[in-house]
């Protein structure tokens, strides 16, 4: 079987890493000679590599920026991997240039949706032209390179994520809590929109609204807007509507105590912890950007709303919060179906496996 070479910067708390390593698992698990490597020292998912017997090699040599292509040709030579795949913007552009320098054949991962295009974003495109397959985790990603990067089309080939049904499970017995939860996973980051939420949920408090907020992410990904984010949350005085929270890695529990699951973001590819609560029932509201629109439908399994208008993520919540338990139970187990129509690993390992051995 082909020999797998798998490339993300660090094993952090995000969407991305987390479908990387679900990857790595499944090719090891299919009988595939597969390793995961990073360069930056965050480990979140490592103990799951561990339990699921996936090779990982942490390389602190190759975060340095000047010598990084040099060394990760080295590396890639060393393997000799049939497939190297790669996930996130640094990582492509400096394996793409690698790829001068071995054999292997190139996938990169595109995870998020363009929202215009940037000087960095036509190097980056230009780049590509060195990788064999381009993955874009998103319909709407995979047509913005098609039409503004036509040179690329007929290497684009879209694999939407997976999500663990077994493990992103509903609650065995439903109870709505008495004051409704929303809850939040993601990264506290700009592209989260993190500090237009906190004005919504401070008018949400003015409102008088009978609701309680939960953010789930790293508070160290990006320290310096988190400081913004706390010092917005204390001068708005949320602290009885919002809880900022820690990453957990036990998640699905948190999905599981929750009503409902709200995404603000400005930018998204196909949002992982979107499919993570829809497949744990929750009905879901979130930016009404990009794929988006196809995972939600309007008043149908959840509501969607304009991420920079903080009036219309207010409308969102007043609606999510005025429509009835019975209502937002169907729309919970709506979710959980399309989940299991769309999201599961057997469908994302199979796309992959069918890619590997094309090239």
């Amino acid at each position: 079987m082909k020999r797998i070479l798998l490339i993300i910067e660090h094993l952090g708390a995000g969407g991305a890493e987390r479908q990387i390593c679900g990857l790595a698992s499944m090719l090891t698990n299919a009988g595939y000679p597969c390793r995961l490597i990073t360069y930056i020292d965050d480990q979140f998912y490592e103990p799951f590599l561990r339990q699921n017997n996936v090779e990982y090699e942490f390389l602190p040599e190759l975060a340095d920026k000047n010598k990084r292509v040099w060394r990760m040709a080295k590396y890639v030579r060393k393997y000799n991997p049939d497939v190297v795949i790669s996930y996130l913007t640094p990582v492509n552009k400096a394996v793409c240039l690698a790829k001068l320098l071995f054999r292997a054949k190139l996938v990169v991962s595109e995870r998020n949706n363009n929202t215009c295009i940037t000087t960095d974003d036509k190097i980056k495109f230009n780049l590509y032209r060195l990788a064999d397959s381009i993955v874009p985790n998103s319909n709407c990603q995979g047509k913005f390179i098609s039409t503004n990067f036509p040179f690329l089309s007929k290497k684009i080939c879209p694999i939407i994520n997976f999500v663990d049904v077994n493990r992103f499970t509903p609650a065995s017995e439903h109870v709505e809590n008495e004051t409704l939860r929303i809850i939040t996973v993601a990264r506290y980051t700009e592209q989260k929109n993190m500090l237009a939420y906190l004005k919504a949920i401070r008018k949400v408090k003015d409102l008088g609204l009978n609701v309680h907020f939960d953010w789930y992410g790293d508070k160290n990904d990006n320290p310096s807007y988190y400081a913004e984010v706390e010092k917005e949350y204390q001068r708005l005085e949320i602290a009885d509507y919002l809880i900022l929270h820690e990453a957990n890695r036990k998640i699905e529990e948190e999905y599981r105590k929750s009503d409902v699951f709200c995404l603000p973001s400005l930018y998204e590819g196909y949002p992982n912890v979107v499919a993570e609560a829809m497949s744990c029932e929750l009905p879901v509201i979130c930016s009404n950007l990009y794929e988006n629109p196809y995972i939600v439908e309007e008043g149908v399994n959840g509501y969607l709303f304009d991420p920079e208008n903080v009036d219309d993520m207010v409308r969102a919540i007043q609606k999510i919060v005025s429509v009835s338990a019975e209502d937002r139970r169907k729309m919970g187990i709506l979710n959980r179906q399309l989940c299991l129509k769309r999201n599961t690993e057997k469908a994302f390992l199979e796309s992959y496996i069918k890619l590997i051995e094309s090239l």
